[in-house]
């Protein structure tokens, strides 16, 4: 099976200006092997801080999209700390998509996939799955 990747640039200026680009890997990795994987050919796995990202990411992919990692994990284990894995960006609890249900809190799955209608799910860290990384540059306005 041939490796498939899609990706995204989205721009936003306001007082500073994001260039930003998402890559969706068509790649069955575990949450840490993505990782390992993104932060070597990118910069990290996907944080979602805007659902109108997501949005353009399906809309690109042409629903080709299934499940993927996202930089959303617990480190804690079991007391429902989310974090995101990319360095200085703070998990905002009013900015989330759960799926209904969800976290359901099983205490082993500490790791979150987004589902292809933008949903996330928590599910285990050594699970298989494809994955969306982010490429990206903070600069100032000219």
């Amino acid at each position: 099976m041939g490796k498939n990747m899609f990706h995204v640039s989205a721009q936003c200026c306001f007082m500073d200006c994001q260039l930003y680009q998402f890559h969706y890997i068509n790649e069955n990795k575990t949450w840490t092997e993505a990782q390992q994987y993104c932060r070597e050919k990118h910069t990290d796995l996907v944080t979602v801080t805007n659902m109108k990202d997501m949005k353009r990411l399906i809309n690109i992919s042409a629903g080709e999209m299934k499940e993927a990692w996202i930089g959303l994990y617990d480190q804690t284990h079991g007391n429902r700390t989310w974090y995101w894995s990319l360095p200085g960006v703070e998990f905002n609890e009013s900015e989330t998509n759960w799926n209904p249900g969800e976290p359901t809190d099983k205490g082993t799955e500490n790791c979150v996939i987004v589902n292809k209608n933008l949903k996330w799910i928590d599910t285990q860290c050594h699970s298989s799955n494809h994955f969306l990384c982010y490429n990206g540059d903070n600069r100032s306005p000219p």
